[in-house]
C-alpha cells in the first residue's frame, strides 16, 4: 500500500542518516578515548598517575628494555589518573594501537604486533582501581586470556596495599619471563624473573 511504502521510505531513510552518522560518532569516541593517555609514551613506564617509586620505575624499564631486546615484543606499562567512565579493556586497546605497541616488525615477522599493555589506574574517594593486561596478535597465543587473568590476579594483594610500584613491577616481571619463554628464548635474567616460579619477593638484577 501507499501507506506501507511511505513507512518503508521512512525507514530506509533513517538508517541512511544512522550509516552516515557513524565514522562521525566513532571519531568523536576515539577522540575521547585518546584524551585519557599522553600521545606518545614516556619510555616502556608512563607513569601518568605519579604513584610508582623509583626504584621500581627502573626495575621495570629495565626489563622490559631486556625484553625487547632478546624477544622483538614490546610491553608498555601505564598508569593513568582515569578512565574517564571507559571500561578497562577499551582503554588499554586504544593506547596498544595509537601507540603502535609492538607494530614496528615487518609483516611476516613473527614479532609483528607482539605487545601487550599493563594498564593500572590506582584506587582513589571517587573511583574503583583497575588493572588490565591488553595483548596484540603476535601474543595472543602466549599471553592467553588465562595467563593474562593469572598474572592480573597475582598484583592484587600489592594493589590493595596501595604499592602500586612493587605491584607494577610484578606484573612485568611475569610477563617478561612469560612471553620470554614462548618465544623459546633463553635468558637467565628473565627465566629468573618469573615470579610464578621464583616466588613474588625475588627480584633479579638486571644488569649482572
Amino acid at each position: 500500500t501507499r501507506k506501507g511504502m511511505i513507512i518503508g521510505r521512512r525507514k530506509a531513510t533513517r538508517a541512511l542518516i544512522l550509516l552516515q552518522l557513524l565514522p562521525v560518532l566513532l571519531a568523536a569516541q576515539n577522540r575521547d578515548v585518546r584524551s585519557l593517555f599522553p600521545e606518545r609514551p614516556r619510555g616502556y613506564l608512563t607513569d601518568a598517575a605519579g604513584v610508582v617509586d623509583p626504584a621500581s620505575a627502573t626495575a621495570i624499564e629495565d626489563l622490559a628494555s631486556r625484553l625487547r631486546s632478546a624477544t622483538g615484543a614490546e610491553l608498555a606499562v601505564v598508569t593513568l589518573p582515569s578512565l574517564g567512565g571507559r571500561a578497562p579493556g577499551d582503554v588499554a586497546l586504544a593506547i596498544l594501537r595509537v601507540w603502535g605497541v609492538g607494530a614496528k616488525a615487518e609483516i611476516g615477522d613473527r614479532t609483528r604486533n607482539a605487545g601487550a599493555v599493563l594498564l593500572l589506574v590506582p584506587r582513589s574517594a571517587s573511583q574503583r582501581g583497575e588493572i588490565y593486561l591488553s595483548v596484540g596478535l603476535g601474543l595472543e597465543g602466549i599471553l592467553t586470556d588465562a595467563v593474562a587473568g593469572r598474572i592480573t590476579d597475582l598484583m592484587v594483594p600489592e594493589l590493595r596495599e596501595a604499592r602500586y610500584g612493587p605491584g607494577l613491577l610484578l606484573g612485568t616481571r611475569a610477563v617478561a619471563a612469560t612471553v620470554a619463554r614462548g618465544f623459546g628464548v633463553s635468558d637467565s635474567v628473565l627465566a629468573a624473573a618469573d615470579p610464578f616460579r621464583t616466588g613474588r619477593s625475588a627480584t633479579p638484577a638486571i644488569n649482572p
